[in-house]
């Protein structure tokens, strides 16, 4: 409660917090399978925001995790979305976003067929832009109390079971330079370094359901490059239309 008094200023839009208030949780709460919320009685971390604000990324977080939930199965954390997402089907919720997300599975990818044991999920850019920089921004106002701004260019890495996780991030680990953070690691996890020598770069990693690795690289919002300092903070370079994840 006194963590929450202290808050005076939406972190998703920068301006006051007065009326129409929510709690927003960060990660999103439908990261944590309603089964595994039960059964263990996990107190998740919120941040107050407008309502307003919370509630524009909601359909982008059901985007993400339909997209990510078919390479969650195998840990705790990961079938237990999994069981809330086919219950949900089960009762007709969200059967044109699931119907939607069917359709971007491809074996043929760019005129290229794959291995019948190959397939690639093409998965839309801005979508999981939005959703993650959200992360990004949520833990680091949780962490420093600074608000980030609304949109910045990132570079989003996606390492489901199977592939190899990004050399750098293999070599920061390795290091002990990505140290793992958060109340549930099972569930979700996260580690961030930032190098002064290289413009303040940032580096963040997150492990979802103990299967699934999102890296993610972005020039600190006070970097001198001359990149930066042209683009600016609500002006971030153009993100292709799709990512693809091959599993």
């Amino acid at each position: 409660m006194k963590r929450k008094l202290k808050i005076t200023h939406c972190y998703l839009c920068g301006q006051p917090l007065i009326d129409g208030i929510s709690a927003d949780h960060v990660p999103p709460s439908l990261f944590f399978g309603e089964e595994l919320r039960k059964r263990h009685q996990l107190k998740l971390l919120t941040i107050p925001t407008h309502q307003a604000c919370n509630h524009s990324f909601q359909s982008d977080e059901e985007y993400v995790v339909y997209t990510l939930m078919p390479f969650s199965r195998g840990s705790e954390a990961g079938n237990a979305v999994w069981n809330q997402t086919m219950s949900k089907l089960q009762s007709g919720r969200n059967v044109p976003l699931a119907n939607q997300v069917l359709t971007e599975f491809r074996r043929n990818v760019g005129g290229i067929i794959l291995p019948a044991s190959k397939v690639a999920k093409i998965v839309d850019a801005n979508r999981l832009h939005n959703v993650i920089w959200k992360i990004i921004r949520g833990l680091y106002f949780h962490h420093h109390g600074v608000i980030l701004p609304w949109f910045w260019s990132c570079s989003i890495r996606t390492t489901v079971p199977g592939e190899t996780p990004p050399e750098e991030f293999l070599a920061l680990t390795g290091n002990g330079m990505l140290r793992s953070q958060g109340a549930y690691p099972g569930v979700f996890a996260y580690s961030m370094h930032k190098f002064p020598e290289v413009n303040n770069l940032h580096y963040w990693a997150f492990l979802l359901w103990d299967r699934i690795i999102i890296t993610v690289a972005f020039h600190d919002v006070e970097c001198p490059c001359q990149d930066c300092a042209f683009i600016g903070p609500r002006l971030p370079e153009q993100l292709d239309g799709t990512r693809i994840i091959r599993a």
